[in-house]
């Protein structure tokens, strides 16, 4: 009788595969953003994404996240067509195109 979990083709020397599966609607890409500043709190307007302008027409949703040191601002946004989730990460001063959401 085999214990539990115990899987034959298993062996410590080997290298665990990586996860090569790719979600197509996650992106991770970095862009260019123009915000507007008002009252303390930020509003992106436009982003600049594979050479071409995307003008924000609204806000949908926006939310905040701690990994370790960084702190992550999140937007959803409508260009009036589509809709994006973009991220500043505070710690490295950038912006990202994290998926497109359909």
């Amino acid at each position: 009788m085999r214990p539990a979990g115990f899987n034959p083709k298993a062996r410590w020397d080997r290298r665990i595969p990586a996860d090569t599966r790719v979600d197509p609607e996650k992106l991770n890409e970095r862009i260019d953003v123009l915000v507007f500043f008002q009252a303390g709190k930020v509003y992106p307007r436009v982003f600049f994404w594979k050479h071409k302008k995307y003008k924000i027409r609204n806000i949908t949703y926006n939310w905040q996240e701690r990994r370790g040191q960084e702190m992550l601002n999140y937007y959803s946004v409508s260009t009036g067509i589509d809709l994006y989730q973009i991220s500043f990460n505070n710690a490295t001063l950038s912006w990202r195109i994290d998926k497109i959401i359909e």
